[in-house]
């Protein structure tokens, strides 16, 4: 009693010592008066604890504070079950502990006694399935939500329906400079807050699965912020609206532009529970087709601290798989990028983030295929994963996001062993999934560069007409890119011309764009490309009967690939070499 009267002026340390000496005496406390005063001092320092992001303490404190309910408090401390129940709930989601999860979830849809009592716990359910790779209940149950919240959507939206909510949003945007949306009013009402929360939180699993929702979600995310003044989750909705100019409307400058906006309302709301999520988007999806890619990899670092501080600890896992992936991308040292790969996919998993998690696992491989640590290097079977089991769990879960990342390491590292029709056939099966998505990731770049290789490859393999016509769009592709972002595509623009030329026997063009492709590469730290290309002129050179020339391209391939780390490409290289 004295310390639920006194629990504003005792030290926090006091009180955790306090309540935990309390709680492991519980079972003699008989009192219901101090049952539920004890009740409330466990809710009061489980909310502390996820301020803290320490959920494992919050969890057991929470828990402490059911054990001491009736029956009848649902009706006589209502509030006390609210605030140890639902936050408890969100604890056992981030301890990865679903099962506890969802015995409490349905107590609260049963007991509580209005539907605003019960949206954080939805929230939850809905980030819940998300991690467990349910992605299309957690899109049903969040439209369910939404629609309760006065938020609905078609059942079935077609492109008409996203060609005219485009349309309104854009229209919506004129009437507002940059300056004016920056000084919007907070929004007030309970319901639109709410309502913009859960849509963040569906972003995720919308684009996971390629579902048209996505782009509606994200119209709506901007004009509610219009409409009905600025929350923390509209930094989400400007930079997801940012994503799809890039991605489904080929706007990269209108694409930075309200990427820069999302980042710059985000400092001006101080919005850390935003950070991770925010950062994903921008650093991922957008900065990518302007900015140098190496840039994303210290804000995407930084991120995962922040996200796990914060409470957000989906997204901050997503941060760290990027930040592996971008690593991997930018061509740094495979036995460090590997390294980290499966020392953050070992915490992953202790959250159960299984959709977070498979998503690495594809890369890691790949990263020891090339290192020479696996059976067959043009399969991603080993350490890591099965590539058919993999590929059929994919597949199965309709988890559209993983199964492109499947098809597109599958291209690369085939292209890598030199099995060019293996490559271009994961590539077009990659490359359906891109046509009927609006990805922007630099994932969707390196594919076409890929795709565009390996056409190339084949045309001059088979002479068959159809792979020279078809490697007309990449290649278009990567130069319009390089125009924007010369740092991350000029140097591959080079390459696939440079074997455009080889087809074509206008041997000067090809032996100047080779030339150029390893010096941007170079310049701009992609060893594994500029490896790539010296490959690639060393058997351009050879076919010229050039042997001087083809001898030192080889070479310079052979020790950039074991200067990266890539051992078994190394090997490849040396035991295949012409010479």
């Amino acid at each position: 009693q004295i310390l639920a009267s006194n629990k504003e002026t005792a030290s926090d340390k006091v009180q955790f010592m306090a309540v935990s000496q309390l709680n492991r005496g519980a079972a003699s406390i008989t009192n219901r008066l101090q049952r539920i005063e004890l009740a409330w001092l466990n809710a009061s320092l489980g909310g502390k604890c996820v301020s803290s992001a320490v959920y494992p303490l919050a969890a057991s404190y929470f828990e402490s504070g059911v054990s001491l309910l009736d029956d009848t408090c649902w009706e006589d401390h209502y509030d006390l079950c609210l605030k140890l129940y639902v936050p408890s709930a969100e604890a056992h989601y981030c301890n990865g502990d679903f099962e506890k999860m969802e015995r409490i979830l349905n107590v609260i849809f049963q007991r509580a006694r209005c539907f605003a009592d019960k949206h954080n716990a939805y929230f939850t359910l809905v980030n819940a399935r998300v991690a467990q790779g349910k992605l299309h209940e957690a899109i049903r149950v969040g439209l369910f939500v939404l629609s309760e919240l006065g938020e609905s959507f078609p059942s079935s939206p077609d492109e008409s329906d996203i060609a005219a909510d485009y349309s309104k949003t854009k229209n919506l945007l004129k009437t507002k400079t940059d300056t004016e949306i920056l000084a919007l009013h907070p929004m007030k009402d309970e319901n639109k807050i709410a309502a913009m929360q859960l849509m963040s939180s569906l972003i995720l699993c919308t684009g996971l699965a390629k579902n048209k929702f996505l782009s509606l979600l994200a119209f709506r995310m901007v004009q509610l912020s219009l409409c009905h003044g600025i929350c923390n989750n509209s930094t989400i909705g400007f930079s997801i609206f940012g994503v799809l100019l890039s991605g489904s409307f080929n706007d990269i400058k209108g694409a930075y532009h309200f990427g820069q906006l999302s980042l710059q309302l985000l400092k001006r709301l101080q919005a850390n529970e935003c950070v991770a999520r925010l950062h994903t988007l921008v650093f991922t999806c957008i900065n990518v087709w302007v900015e140098p890619h190496r840039r994303s990899l210290e804000p995407l670092k930084q991120s995962i601290q922040i996200g796990m501080r914060s409470g957000d600890i989906q997204y901050a896992l997503i941060c760290a798989q990027q930040y592996c992936i971008h690593s991997y991308q930018c061509g740094e040292e495979l036995s460090a990028v590997e390294k980290n790969m499966r020392e953050y996919g070992i915490q992953i998993k202790v959250y159960k983030q299984e959709v977070v998690w498979e998503k690495t696992l594809p890369f890691r491989q790949v990263a020891l295929n090339l290192m020479g640590k696996s059976v067959n290097p043009m399969e991603l079977t080993g350490e890591a994963m099965n590539q058919d089991l993999f590929l059929g769990n994919a597949l199965e879960k309709k988890n559209t996001t993983l199964v492109f990342v499947i098809y597109h390491n599958c291209s690369w590292i085939a292209y890598f062993f030199g099995n060019y029709e293996l490559s271009s056939h994961m590539a077009q099966k990659g490359q359906e999934i891109v046509e009927k998505s609006c990805s922007s990731s630099f994932l969707v770049a390196n594919h076409a560069f890929v795709d565009g290789l390996s056409m190339l490859a084949l045309a001059r393999k088979t002479g068959e007409d159809k792979w020279k016509q078809s490697s007309k769009r990449p290649i278009e592709k990567m130069k319009k890119w390089a125009m924007y972002a010369p740092s991350n595509f000029e140097h591959k623009f080079h390459l696939l011309e440079a074997e455009s030329a080889f087809l074509m026997g206008e041997n000067i063009i090809a032996s100047r764009n080779y030339d150029a492709a390893i010096r941007k590469a170079g310049e701009h730290g992609f060893i594994q490309e500029q490896a790539l290309a010296h490959e690639r002129a060393g058997i351009f050179y050879w076919a010229q009967c050039n042997a001087t020339l083809a001898s030192h391209h080889y070479g310079q391939a052979h020790d950039l690939y074991l200067k990266w780390g890539a051992k078994g490409k190394a090997d490849h290289l040396r035991i295949h070499c012409p010479l």
